[in-house]
């Protein structure tokens, strides 16, 4: 008896954990009752949604397999079926089955509409699969049908092609499922998928989590025993798929300190959290571990307290706030917020409330998402009551509530994609923070920008990482305004202003324009040591003697390059030297007082200076010197490292 478990991943760097845990469970419970599985081939085969189906479908139809099962989600259901139709028609003997979420909650309709599929495991699959596929090895694929209703947690066809359901089967101990893990050859350059717990507490109703409120956990000394499987053999990312890992909030204490105290300097580890469930323990961890050791994605989905409580969520949101800008500061987490559009009693006004202040709470990552309503979940029943439409095709996303119009989700999908290019691709990040500055908003300033988008009919269109930028430039110079400008300049930098625009340039506009082509020059080359120099940076204002010279005398005495371990020729190579203004160095350093203070100081001027006085500017060399190193990146952003200097 040959059996095959087939999956198709959204992406080649993610693996399927669903099939590889009925996999070792089948072979773990054969080995138990019989000894070993000479009888039965039991084979795992991956696949992604970006491969050719034909493709897929030979290659299924090659391993000549007795059964077949596929596990389904929203983003490859109608590759399977289409798969399982032609796979049907080559090889009629084959018994096809189905898992999954986008089985098990609508597994009767599915087998009506779909007569080439014989049954779909509803539920927690471990169980089931392995006493179907016992079923099989034992009496062949023309199994009588009447022996399939003694499987718990299936639907299936009967000869008649009449549908039957049995009753739901018990969920297993955690500690029962092999760990899948052991040979990593099969998971090279793949994301791992971890699980220490099934189920969830909470019971958001957009949420399939939420059917299953009883929570299982794995035995905290085998997820430790894990970890250190994972830390000894480096794997580069491990990501807990647990709902809210920390509902047990001695219990997710105990493996972060585990994890900080055996950190092998190398492996990230990813959490769903409830970021109000922190405490100030385990802030004390946070603040030990290594920049890049864990990342957490913290689910908000709204701040419209009407809202919450209608999707019955439970969270204080302002110790949500608290904790993620407590965990900013540390600068060593990556956090990721979400957001959800289309959801009951949110309408635009109350959803760009909801973004400002999810923007405020400086995410590394703000992810503006829309509501998929799924099969089985509560969301679903009351899409009537709602007013919700939504696509009746996979994701099954929002189109219109009795709160939004499909309008203005329109507009909601194109500050999506410019939060997605200029704020979560990280590459922005200086230059962004400068232009908000010009916004009454956060929000107002993603939603001009997603217009000029559009008038200029810039979405859909393949860009060059340069060209994002170019736009962005464009998109300033053409948006924001003279009298903007001036206002902003007085509110930021006062009488400091005044004399810095009479030494040096001839009006608040140009200083606020050099100030951004600055900002953008410094993002541009903290992500890219490029070979030719942008469009908006055809000047060099550092002569190729100096620039060469600085390498050849071994950089200066702010920064010497041997103390960081270079010869003047590996440093040539790994670094690149752009200059600044000192007023740009505002947006650059967050600490801006900490910025002039030490402009006064090269100044020749006593700290305790009037940060008032103008004087200290008209005296003070007006560039700095951005010394990029691109071996030293920042392991959460990704940007080289730098250094600012005085002098080259």
């Amino acid at each position: 008896m040959k059996v095959v478990l087939a999956a198709l991943n959204a992406k080649y760097v993610h693996s399927n954990l669903a099939i590889y845990d009925l996999e070792a469970y089948t072979r773990k419970q054969f080995e138990e009752e019989f000894g070993a599985i000479n009888d039965l081939k039991l084979s795992v085969k991956e696949y992604t949604i970006n491969n050719n189906m034909d493709a897929i479908m030979q290659s299924i139809y090659k391993e000549k397999a007795d059964v077949v099962a596929f596990s389904c989600y929203i983003w490859n259901i109608s590759e399977i079926l289409t798969i399982c139709r032609d796979l049907k028609k080559v090889a009629p003997k084959l018994v096809i089955w189905l898992g999954g979420p986008e089985g098990s909650y609508n597994s009767e309709k599915l087998l009506k509409e779909h007569e080439y599929i014989d049954g779909v495991i509803c539920g927690e699959g471990e169980a089931a699969f392995c006493e179907l596929v016992k079923l099989y090895v034992a009496n062949g694929i023309d199994i009588d049908k009447n022996m399939l209703n003694a499987v718990m947690g299936i639907t299936y066809r009967e000869k008649d092609g009449s549908i039957s359901v049995t009753l739901p089967h018990p969920l297993i101990s955690m500690d029962d499922i092999p760990f899948i893990y052991e040979d990593l050859s099969k998971f090279e350059n793949k994301i791992l998928y971890y699980e220490s717990s099934r189920g969830c507490p909470f019971s958001c109703s957009y949420c399939l989590s939420s059917i299953d409120k009883s929570v299982r956990f794995r035995n905290l000394t085998l997820v430790k025993n894990e970890i250190s499987f994972f830390m000894k053999n480096k794997v580069k990312q491990v990501k807990f798929i647990d709902r809210t890992f920390n509902c047990d909030k001695k219990r997710a204490r105990q493996i972060w300190s585990y994890i900080q105290e055996n950190d092998n300097g190398i492996t990230n580890f990813h959490f769903e959290i409830a970021a109000d469930l922190i405490e100030d323990e385990d802030l004390r961890i946070f603040e030990k571990m290594r920049p890049g050791l864990i990342q957490l994605e913290i689910g908000l989905q709204s701040t419209n307290d009407i809202t919450i409580t209608e999707i019955r969520r439970v969270m204080d949101i302002e110790i949500l706030k608290n904790n993620m800008l407590r965990i900013r500061k540390m600068n060593n987490i990556h956090q990721h917020l979400d957001l959800i559009a289309g959801l009951p009693y949110e309408d635009y006004d109350s959803f760009v409330k909801s973004f400002n202040m999810a923007f405020s709470m400086k995410p590394n990552q703000l992810q503006l998402g829309f509501l998929k309503v799924l099969k089985g979940s509560y969301m679903e029943e009351k899409a009537l009551e709602y007013g919700l439409i939504h696509s009746e095709y996979e994701p099954y996303e929002v189109l219109a509530t009795k709160w939004m119009s499909y309008d203005e989700l329109l507009k909601l999908k194109q500050v999506e994609e410019m939060v997605e290019v200029y704020y979560n691709s990280d590459q922005f990040e200086h230059v962004l923070a400068y232009m908000e500055s010009f916004f009454e908003t956060p929000f107002l300033m993603f939603k001009k920008l997603g217009e000029f988008y559009e008038t200029h009919e810039l979405f859909g269109i393949g860009f060059k990482r340069e060209a994002r930028y170019e736009a962005l430039r464009s998109f300033y110079l053409q948006n924001i305004t003279n009298d903007k400008k001036t206002e902003v300049f007085f509110k930021v930098f006062g009488k400091i202003v005044n004399d810095r625009i009479n030494k040096k340039y001839e009006s608040v506009c140009e200083l606020a324009d050099v100030i951004f082509d600055d900002l953008l020059t410094f993002d541009y080359y903290c992500r890219e040591n490029a070979k030719s120099r942008p469009s908006w940076r055809r000047d060099n204002r550092i002569s190729k003697e100096d620039y060469n010279n600085f390498f050849k005398r071994g950089g200066t005495d702010e920064l010497i390059l041997a103390g960081n371990g270079y010869d003047s020729k590996q440093a040539a190579r790994a670094m690149h030297i752009e200059t600044v203004t000192l007023e740009a160095l505002s947006w650059i350093d967050d600490d801006m007082e900490n910025v002039m203070k030490n402009v006064m100081e090269d100044a020749g001027f006593d700290n305790e200076c009037d940060m008032d006085n103008t004087e200290f500017l008209s005296n003070t060399e007006h560039l700095r010197y951005v010394v990029y190193n691109y071996d030293k990146r920042d392991p959460l952003s990704g940007d080289a490292s730098y250094n600012i200097i005085s002098h080259l």
